[in-house]
């Protein structure tokens, strides 16, 4: 079994490059690696017209060799003022670096190849990317209106040291907002820091965002101008793969990635060749636990648990909510008695507790009312702002929330049956304590209780074990915590695994999901969109399949016939067979098949189980590969596919046994398979990390 990656293996034709195009380099004379964006954006402008542009250490331009003379260019950039703070040379294009600083190498040359799509000048302008500070951005079609916020997909590619002229593309999604609403909604030194940033204009030529320079004039017309900048308190979120629709998927970032690898095989193929990688799956573990997909599942867990509902904000809003709590929570326990409600919390129930957002206690210079577990009070808070309107899926949240603290105060897995490993002796889990500098350690007892230990607690006599852990998680050059590294994992007999989270993401089969999508929204066959026509399909299939009497297809097709010579679309179609014969029936599943196989006409997006592994392999379950002596990669995936989308892209992770450890994590694997950390979902590392954030959140006992 093998999936792609976005790791890309590029292949440069320097000859080519060399024939069609000139590429110059800028340095600052002072000031060190460049900074600053304006003098690119002015290279795509109508002054120089420069293909593409881009930075890294020092800034590039691409432009085109037969319309413009090189020594000329340079001649007019070097006495150009707006480019005086500026040495400008030209750089000859070559595929790897040999020691030559005068050159444009490797991934430096690969974006200025992939930014050209996207010029202000590009020869692509339908494909509504722009190259804007030195990024190749896409830009949403302008075709009705300038929308208030729109999400701009930024594409880069970054450099893989270890691998010679392999590179990960990735693209992601930033919110760039009307100048007009920024204004609105943020004052003092945060808006004067905003306003610092480039700001764009609606460009009626490429139908994208062109930089507004200070040549246009002084001021922008604010309901027209955009600037990067989020909503506060909101991060834009977009699904990474959506396939509900053509539109759907083009607009998701897997489908944008697609987007960005068939534009360069089409347009750039003469200058470089560009593949997905593949990697060849060894072990994979299908996710079957869900504690959380019924209230009888949670039954167990909750049993004779008393709840404990405090209402700190006691008004006519809050009593409402307190009501709402109390009936969604009454599921998930065998006795509602054990529901109470009251105005401070307890020590033995699950305490929920309604209070205000930080920003209410500020504005009204009041106490803040958060108050932190501890090994005593299982705390879970809501706050009246933001659950107005509290539904199931945010109870089951709040539910398991609850439930990992009460195993911490106990010290015990409750939620999870750790025997079933059979591991041997105590397995340590190691994670950083960002906010204090330091380690957390969670120790398990093959029988499921546990122990954390913080630098204080640890004793002269095991502190040096503790501390040989803590230097498997710094980085030696710079003294701080490595930065990929997510923790540690140490067997029974001292065997230390480092868990590090990569930038490289599985891609599903992008070409055959367009393609499936796009015979879905086909038209049908000219010959067959009549009633009368769709009715003969109908006969044909009963006469087939031997179901000439079945009362619901004769049903169908007399309503067919019924239209006669009107035409229909497949929507209609749909609809008509849905409330004939059933959305998911044995027969409109048959008849679906039978439409498909003998006359390629594809109604629905199947989501049966063979078709789903064909296509999303890359995104489900667990996948363990590439497992050597020292180290191995795995990644983990959704359970099933919901909605026609996945919305997050899954990360390799790469575990390495430490020094002379051997690895270990393979019997781990399962650790992962439990929907309690995500809520539905799984986990991406041992859950036990879980557990670790948690405990750092808790406080002293009060």
């Amino acid at each position: 079994m093998s999936i792609f990656t976005n790791r890309i293996k590029i292949d440069f034709n320097i000859n080519a490059i060399k024939q069609d195009f000139v590429f110059t380099r800028f340095k600052r004379e002072r000031n060190g690696n460049w900074w600053g964006a304006e003098e690119l954006d002015r290279l795509i402008g109508d002054d120089y017209k420069a293909m593409s542009v881009g930075y890294a250490k020092y800034a590039y331009a691409m432009f085109e060799k037969k319309s413009n003379n090189t020594y000329a260019l340079l001649q007019k950039l070097r006495t150009d003022p707006k480019f005086a703070s500026l040495c400008a040379i030209e750089v000859e294009p070559q595929a790897f670096y040999t020691g030559n600083e005068e050159c444009i190498c490797e991934a430096t040359l690969a974006r200025l190849l992939i930014n050209s799509l996207g010029s202000s000048r590009s020869r692509f302008k339908h494909l509504h990317f722009s190259n804007l500070t030195g990024t190749l951005l896409q830009v949403p079609p302008f075709i009705d209106k300038l929308y208030d916020a729109i999400g701009v997909a930024e594409i880069t590619l970054s450099y893989d040291d270890s691998q010679k002229n392999e590179f990960l593309l990735n693209v992601n999604v930033a919110s760039y907002r009307k100048k007009v609403s920024i204004l609105k909604e943020y004052r003092g030194v945060e808006l004067k820091k905003i306003l610092k940033r480039p700001e764009y204009v609606f460009h009626s030529g490429t139908a994208t965002l062109r930089r507004w320079l200070p040549s246009d004039g002084k001021d922008t017309d604010p309901t027209k101008s955009y600037i990067k900048c989020g909503k506060k308190g909101k991060k834009l979120h977009t699904n990474f793969l959506e396939f509900g629709s053509i539109k759907d998927f083009e607009n998701s970032r897997a489908g944008i990635l697609y987007q960005v690898f068939k534009s360069i095989q089409d347009h750039l193929s003469e200058y470089m060749s560009v593949d997905f990688s593949t990697i060849e799956i060894n072990h994979s573990i299908e996710l079957t636990n869900t504690l959380l997909k019924s209230p009888k599942q949670l039954h167990s867990k909750l049993d004779a648990q008393a709840i404990h509902i405090v209402d700190k904000v006691d008004d006519e809003e809050s009593a409402d909510l307190v009501m709402t709590l109390k009936q969604l929570l009454i599921p998930y326990i065998t006795d509602e008695k054990l529901i109470t409600v009251g105005k401070s919390d307890k020590k033995d129930p699950l305490n929920f507790r309604i209070i205000h957002d930080a920003d209410f206690y500020n504005k009204m210079g009041q106490e803040d009312e958060y108050l932190p577990s501890t090994d005593k009070f299982r705390r879970q808070h809501l706050t009246i702002e933001s659950t107005k309107n509290v539904s199931d899926a945010i109870v089951k949240t709040i539910i398991k929330e609850q439930l990992i603290k009460r195993d911490i105060s106990s010290r015990t897995l409750n939620l999870f049956d750790w025997a079933k490993l059979e591991l041997k002796g105590v397995w340590t889990f190691a994670a950083w304590d960002e906010d204090r500098n330091h380690v957390i350690f969670m120790e398990i007892q093959p029988n499921g209780s546990f122990e954390f230990y913080e630098r204080e607690d640890i004793d002269l006599f095991n502190w040096e074990k503790f501390d040989k852990y803590k230097d498997a998680m710094i980085d030696s050059s710079s003294g701080a915590k490595t930065r990929t590294l997510e923790g540690l994992v140490i067997s029974d007999t001292g065997d230390i695994n480092q868990i590090f989270r990569s930038d490289e993401i599985t891609i599903p089969e992008l070409s055959k999901i367009e393609a499936i999508i796009n015979e879905v929204e086909t038209e049908f066959p000219q010959n067959n969109r009549s009633g009368n026509a769709l009715a003969g399909l109908i006969q044909e299939f009963m006469t087939e399949s031997s179901r000439k009497d079945n009362e619901e297809l004769v049903r169908f097709s007399d309503e067919l016939e019924i239209l006669g010579s009107n035409e229909l679309d497949k929507n209609s179609f749909k609809k008509l067979m849905n409330k004939s014969l059933g959305k998911s029936s044995n027969i409109s599943s048959e008849l679906r098949n039978y439409v498909l196989n003998k006359h390629h006409i594809r109604l629905i997006f199947s989501k049966q189980k063979e078709n789903i592994e064909d296509l999303f392999d890359a995104s489900l379950n667990i996948k363990y590969f590439g497992e050597t002596e020292k180290e191995a990669y795995y990644f983990v995936g959704d359970r099933n596919v919901k909605d026609y989308s996945f919305k997050d892209a899954c990360h390799l992770r790469q575990i390495v046994a430490v020094k002379e450890s051997k690895l270990i994590f393979r019997q781990l694997l399962q650790t992962m398979d439990v929907d309690f950390v995500r809520t539905g979902q799984s986990t991406v590392i041992p859950f036990p990390f879980k557990y670790i954030r948690e405990y750092q959140n808790f406080g002293v006992a009060k």
